[in-house]
């Protein structure tokens, strides 16, 4: 097999650089007309069709600044994984980029405004965990300066942004409610609990509303929806009450935050007997899984709405590629058959 022949082969056989190469190939390089016409020349004796990656050599570095606000290091680790992936492969492109992680312990995400700052000259940033609606001052203010705001993950629809990568949290929903349906079909009674996350999210508000909708199609009376604001502490402090209201009565349980490990340790500490599906997927939780005290779980897969925020956004720039507004990711039911697929992501 012939040796493929790349910018590389082009250039060294000129005895120029890769970049002047590349300048060449671009019409609207600056390059003498004598050297475009050697490169060119060059480039038709061996066929040799320039790639977008290959014309990026000669052009500025593209600059991406990542700001993540969050509570859970793992959620962190998998955004992280996800941004390292995107960027191995555009690696041929000239990318840079600036990640800037804030925990929720520390400082309010209303209050990051440095953070977000330092990336006002960047061609655009990517955030997550701004879905409080005192963000939008501060998000809208940016946006004046940077209008290529990118959101994943976590989503805030009340400011003005590129685009957002996030799960379909209404196709969630729809499976929490036909899964549980399925789980109590023989059951004379379907009652359920829908806990959520932070209603102010409007991730959180969304999926909710949407289960609301899909239980009564599948003929689920939810009993009562709680806001555990994605805390553990609220989550468990709000239990035994819950729990003591509605006794034995209690057939079904959805929680679409993944804040869910205080549940599952009342359920068993309590030799609770009722169907649950939780969210996301991690080593805690895939132990419950085994266990089977979590019948299923949802995986949202936060690491592939990383990496399609980044290498979406990356292609914006370099192309001009058109966005849509919402790019949503595959979610998934994991049971105890299919964990050991999901427990790496």
């Amino acid at each position: 097999m012939k040796e493929k022949v790349t910018i590389y082969t082009l250039a060294e056989e000129l005895n120029m650089t890769p970049a002047m190469v590349s300048r060449a190939l671009n019409p609207n390089g600056k390059v003498s007309v004598e050297n475009r016409q050697r490169v060119l020349q060059t480039a038709e004796k061996y066929n040799f069709v320039p790639n977008r990656h290959a014309s990026r050599l000669s052009m500025r570095s593209i600059r991406i600044g990542v700001l993540i606000h969050i509570k859970f290091k793992i959620t962190g680790e998998k955004m992280l994984k996800g941004i390292e992936a995107a960027y191995d492969n555009l690696k041929d492109y000239k990318i840079v980029y600036d990640v800037t992680v804030v925990s929720r312990d520390t400082k309010n995400a209303w209050e990051c405004t440095s953070e977000l700052n330092k990336y006002v000259d960047y061609d655009g940033v990517l955030i997550s965990g701004f879905s409080s609606e005192k963000c939008i001052p501060m998000l809208n203010d940016f946006a004046k300066k940077n209008p290529n705001i990118v959101q994943f993950q976590d989503i805030n629809n009340d400011i003005e942004y590129l685009f957002a990568s996030r799960h379909d949290e209404t196709l969630a929903s729809n499976m929490a409610a036909e899964f549980l349906s399925i789980c109590l079909r023989y059951k004379s009674t379907k009652n359920v609990l829908l806990f959520t996350g932070r209603q102010e999210s409007f991730v959180h508000r969304n999926s909710g509303k949407a289960f609301l909708k899909a239980a009564a199609v599948y003929g689920l009376n939810v009993l009562e929806c709680v806001d555990m604001q994605d805390s553990s502490q609220v989550l468990y402090e709000c239990l035994p009450q819950i729990f003591e209201k509605y006794g034995n009565n209690i057939d079904g349980i959805y929680i679409t935050s993944g804040v869910s490990a205080e549940l599952c340790k009342y359920i068993e500490r309590n030799g609770l007997n009722l169907s649950l599906v939780t969210f996301d997927v991690y080593d805690e939780l895939s132990e419950y899984i085994e266990k089977g005290i979590i019948s299923a779980t949802i995986s949202q897969n936060i690491s592939m709405q990383a990496q399609k925020a980044f290498e979406m956004f990356a292609r914006y720039v370099i192309d001009g590629e058109k966005v849509e507004k919402t790019v949503s990711t595959r979610v998934q039911l994991v049971m105890k058959s299919n964990l050991y697929l999901y427990r790496k992501k």
